[in-house]
């Protein structure tokens, strides 16, 4: 891409475009406002690739990249708050189990339990969360992405799920653990 190949930022955006966009969803319900993003980060990659620098790791890379411009975006949109990276900034995470592991009768009842647990959370953690388990990213990957030292990374995780162990039920933690793991939450 770096030397012009047009087709190797074609691979990229079809290789991380869905990545991209289920994390910036995660920002924001406006879904033109996270396709502006995908796009713009893009197109500013093609514009500045020959002053771009070989990343060891270009999902990480990609994903560091796209929630500054989501960041910047919806600041712009909002004009009145501006989205600190150190204020709390809404970061949503549910969890999606109809089809899956829980009894008919009982399931909206351990659902709500599990989200009550989520919602307990911070934004921030919720999203080490989501990064950890969903997108399989270290917590050197997670430091570079939310702009934190690795040890800071560990403790985000830490606390929690220190938290989550508190508000759930073994089961309940067991079941949460599981879901995460399967990808099962929005």
């Amino acid at each position: 891409m770096k030397a012009g190949n047009r087709d190797a930022l074609k691979e990229l955006y079809l290789a991380y475009s869905n990545q991209l966009y289920n994390y910036g969803a995660k920002f924001t319900a406006d879904k033109d406002l996270i396709k502006d993003a995908i796009q713009e980060l893009f197109v500013l990659l093609w514009e500045r690739r020959a002053y771009l620098a070989d990343p060891q790791d270009i999902k990480n890379y990609l994903f560091k990249a796209f929630r500054s411009a989501v960041f910047k975006k919806l600041a712009y949109s909002q004009r009145r708050e501006s989205l600190d990276e150190g204020e709390d900034y809404a970061f949503r995470l549910s969890v999606h189990m109809e089809d899956y592991l829980v009894m008919e009768e009982d399931q909206e009842a351990v659902k709500r339990r599990i989200q009550a647990g989520l919602d307990g959370l911070t934004s921030r953690q919720r999203e080490v969360i989501f990064l950890k388990f969903y997108e399989g990213l270290s917590y050197a990957e997670i430091a570079e992405v939310l702009d934190i030292s690795v040890k800071g990374s560990y403790k985000l995780m830490a606390r929690a799920l220190e938290i989550l162990r508190h508000r759930l039920g073994k089961q309940e933690m067991l079941l949460l653990l599981l879901l995460l793991q399967l990808k099962l939450f929005r």
